[in-house]
């Protein structure tokens, strides 16, 4: 959990001051009360025994006394103990206070909420995707571990300086039975799957739909209301993040993305191209990939095909007549071909910086069999972000239905898209890399104490 405004919710009960809940748990220092509102109350406290910070979180005592509530928040702490990703908030232990309230230790997490963020109007549409691609990628593990979160909105999504987020409060969490839900007493309206309130079956198809709405609030500043207003009504982007967001909170569970790595994969596709055309909130697309609702191709947009036409700058080709089906063979061996493109890309992002020999326009890479192979195995090891470049890249493959058809268009345009992102790493390194070089040669010729204000006034003299 993460410090945040209390909140204006009244809380259900006589919240306990730092003095009460020092007694009720000795083994803390409570610090201060960071939020509360009608379903708990959440405080900052140091744990000495660890030297660390911690979030605790205590539930009204009445829930205490309820024997079957009491053993099902045992069962889902137990459970929640055990999501240990880097994009959710980490439970450390659980219990009843003296007082009698069920409390959670949690991870403490420094930084602000999105809903602040989100009001603060300082939400990009990179950070926006990239914040909505992080809080899949918890929303996937929880899913693979059978946990559904059941209350996604962004007042439990914690965000800290760089950018990370941590998925928080999972008090709501229930493991994923299969079974139809009561009725729900917990969650928000506006973040809620129709079936969580109708009291139909509910799956980890709900968090979806949350994270769908999380989404068009991050692009909008405004929840989805009926009828729903287009996002293009609120920034200039493409409409295709219309037809990601109406997937994602479709009223039937079926028509919605299946799981949360599919909703990440074309949210990811849709931001390269959102690159690669030059929208950051400005300008729409240029390039469209066609894998809108249901994963059909949908129909170019009409202002964006001269903006494609300009950029390429190619001359029409003559008519062709429609290609024969590949054969599993062919296709087998356009797939080995795309793998060697990506894997050479790589290759040259790795050794550019040590191998260029002047100049950044081209790049010649020499790595025997056993340096490649070393690379690949240790590259998540070291260099994380690359590795996942690599997920992400297969993630978008699949997404667009490439897999299925690997000689189309829209598997030609993502394989560009790719590249393209990967030679922009690569310049991106090569600069650094020429940055490094400059300041070890300028600050071996210094005689006085090295300093940026030093360097300065002796490259302009």
């Amino acid at each position: 959990m993460a410090e945040a405004p209390l909140s204006s919710e009244q809380p259900s009960f006589d919240v306990p001051s730092i003095e009460a809940m020092n007694a009720y748990l000795p083994q803390f220092t409570f610090e201060k009360l960071a939020a509360c509102g009608g379903m708990g109350a959440v405080y900052k406290a140091y744990q000495e025994s660890l030297d660390r910070r911690v979030a605790v979180k205590i539930l009204p005592p009445e829930f205490g006394t309820e024997k079957e509530f009491a053993d099902r928040f045992k069962v889902e702490a137990r459970a929640m103990a055990k999501l240990n990703h880097t994009n959710i908030v980490g439970v450390y232990d659980f219990g009843i206070t003296a007082g009698g309230h069920l409390y959670l230790v949690m991870e403490w997490i420094e930084g602000k909420s999105l809903h602040d963020l989100i009001h603060k109007g300082s939400l990009s549409l990179r950070k926006a995707t990239n914040l909505a691609m992080q809080l899949c990628e918890a929303l996937t593990f929880a899913h693979e571990h059978q946990i559904i979160h059941r209350d996604i909105k962004p007042g439990n999504i914690m965000v800290n300086d760089a950018d990370h987020v941590k998925v928080a409060d999972f008090g709501l969490a229930r493991p994923n039975t299969g079974e139809a839900e009561e009725e729900n007493p917990f969650g928000t309206p506006d973040y809620a799957a129709p079936e969580i309130r109708g009291g139909s079956v509910v799956d980890h198809r709900v968090d979806i739909y949350a994270a769908g709405v999380v989404l068009y609030e991050m692009l909008t500043g405004t929840v989805p209301q009926e009828p729903r207003k287009s996002v293009t009504e609120f920034t200039k982007v493409s409409t295709r993040w219309d037809s990601i967001i109406a997937r994602a909170i479709d009223p039937d569970p079926d028509k919605r993305y299946q799981d949360a790595g599919e909703f990440r994969a074309h949210i990811n596709v849709a931001m390269k191209q959102a690159a690669e055309g030059g929208e950051s909130g400005g300008n729409p697309m240029a390039i469209d990939l066609g894998i809108g609702l249901g994963g059909k191709k949908a129909a170019a947009a009409g202002p964006n095909k001269p903006a494609v036409a300009a950029q390429k700058a190619k001359p029409a080709a003559p008519a062709k007549k429609p290609a024969a089906p590949m054969t599993q063979q062919q296709q087998l061996m356009l797939m080995i071909g795309v793998v060697a493109v990506v894997v050479v890309g790589f290759m040259a992002l790795l050794f550019w910086p040590s191998s260029r020999s002047g100049g950044s326009a081209g790049v010649k890479v020499e790595a025997t069999a056993d340096e490649i192979l070393e690379v690949m195995e240790k590259l998540a090891q070291n260099d994380s972000e690359l590795a996942r470049m690599v997920n992400s890249f297969a993630e978008d493959w699949k997404a667009a239905g490439a897999d299925r058809n690997p000689g189309s268009d829209v598997a030609q345009k993502l394989r560009t898209a790719q590249l393209a992102v990967v030679q922009a790493k690569a310049r991106d390194r090569v600069e650094a890399a020429r940055r490094a070089e400059i300041l070890a040669s300028e600050l071996a010729k210094l005689k006085g104490a090295p300093s940026i204000k030093a360097l300065k006034e002796a490259a302009s003299q």
